[in-house]
């Protein structure tokens, strides 16, 4: 059959992308299993994914060395030997950790996962952390630090943070020398013992898995559960926002050249009424290559090579938040102009046009964020974490097309107000 080149391709509308509704195994009260079945490669990924982020460390950075350590030896392999290993089946090992969550992520093709879950189960269950692997991997954070700290962007970001949530908040990204060598292996081991916890860990498998492999995997969680007193309580830790009461924070640094800026504050949580209409704004605003603040102060005034406005959401905190780096004598003129466009945003009525763009330009993000089983899987595991509906970002997308100019002017006027937001520069003049 030949293929008629002058008829265009029928496009996916985001709102017909079928659901992803994995497989729920229930193991224990804290452990669940979601299986996520597709034959069509002949490929899988598991994800165990701990409460072991940043937010349950008793101290900072013993989160992110306890991940890290993970792949430098169990008791009975060494770290290269577990990279071999991985390595002759072709599949790939990972450690990840975050400010909520860590995760331990296997790739391999479906037919080896029943020869790789031991060495999956060893990783998480029976590292060695050996020592001078500690104060090596210690010596390369703060070599690592060292060059950030010489950074305008890393620098407005960690003053960011800490003038959101306070020096000692664990969704600050501030970290010091002194803190990571302060950290014992005493304390890595505790944390261990204490959240990787296969009594209280979601574990998500994607792709193409047999019933076999399946209750394999069913019953090695079900044989090894541990439940902890201490993991509970720690579980339910609180911690409290100790925001700077001044709105204007100005870092001194090396680079006069450069100024980096970020503006924002906390703002309402994804399962609010109002989110919809927030994230659209947002993206309105700067969340595309075609955004106000892209055309003002990339394309009309040349300030800067790019300028965002986004939301990122944590399990405890949604922020909004404006980012940049600019010329280092234009900083004052770049906060003038996007305090120009929030009063717009907040004044002027939007044009129809610019909001089937927008429209338009959200519904293929969303469409390319789904694009494969493991994007559907991810969004499906934010739903999990962030106790949402299965369904959220599909309904998501359905309020997008149905949003009217006046919800912007609303929005704008209720969580984007100049002098609600704090201001971080870093640099320039």
């Amino acid at each position: 059959m030949s293929l008629n080149r002058s008829v265009a391709p029928l496009l996916l509308d985001s709102a017909d992308i079928p659901l992803l509704v994995p497989e729920v195994i229930p193991i224990s009260k804290g452990t669940t299993l979601h299986i996520a079945h597709n034959t069509i490669q002949p490929i899988v990924r598991v994800e165990f994914v701990f409460k072991a982020g940043k937010w349950y460390q008793p101290k900072a950075a013993v989160a992110s060395l306890t991940a890290k350590m993970l792949l430098e030896g169990t008791f009975k392999k060494n770290a290269r030997q577990i990279a071999e290993l991985a390595d002759f089946y072709g599949a790939t090992l990972d450690v990840s950790h975050g400010f909520d969550r860590s995760t331990v992520t296997l790739y391999c093709l479906s037919k080896f996962l029943p020869d790789l879950l031991p060495l999956l189960f060893e990783v998480i269950q029976e590292p060695s952390f050996p020592e001078h692997e500690l104060i090596l991997l210690k010596q390369r954070l703060i070599q690592a630090l060292s060059v950030d700290k010489q950074k305008n962007g890393y620098l407005a970001s960690e003053a960011y943070s800490i003038k959101l949530y306070g020096l000692n908040h664990p969704y600050t990204t501030f970290i010091s020398e002194d803190e990571i060598n302060a950290v014992t292996l005493e304390e890595v081991n505790d944390f261990h013992r204490s959240h990787y916890n296969l009594g209280e860990v979601q574990v998500f498998v994607t792709g193409d898995i047999s019933l076999t492999t399946k209750n394999l995997l069913q019953h090695a969680l079900q044989t090894d559960l541990r439940s902890r007193v201490e993991e509970n309580r720690r579980n339910n830790t609180i911690h409290a926002l100790q925001q700077e009461s001044e709105a204007h924070t100005k870092v001194a640094t090396k680079n006069n050249l450069q100024a980096a800026i970020r503006i924002g504050n906390e703002v309402i949580s994804p399962s609010h009424s109002d989110f919809p209409g927030l994230y659209f704004t947002t993206h309105l605003l700067g969340g595309y290559f075609g955004s106000r603040l892209m055309k003002n102060i990339r394309e009309d005034k040349g300030y800067t090579y790019g300028i965002y406005a986004s939301l990122s959401t944590k399990e405890n905190s949604t922020t909004f938040t404006i980012g940049t780096e600019v010329k280092g004598d234009k900083s004052v003129e770049t906060l003038k102009e996007i305090e120009l466009e929030l009063g717009r945003l907040k004044e002027e009525p939007i044009q129809e046009e610019e909001m089937r763009t927008v429209i338009k330009h959200l519904s293929g993000k969303f469409i390319s964020d789904e694009a494969t089983l493991f994007d559907q899987m991810d969004r499906y595991k934010s739903t999990v974490f962030l106790k949402l509906p299965t369904d959220h970002y599909h309904s998501l997308v359905k309020e997008f097309l149905n949003m009217t100019p006046s919800t912007v002017n609303e929005i704008a006027n209720k969580y984007l107000r100049i002098e609600k937001l704090l201001t971080v520069i870093a640099g320039g003049l």
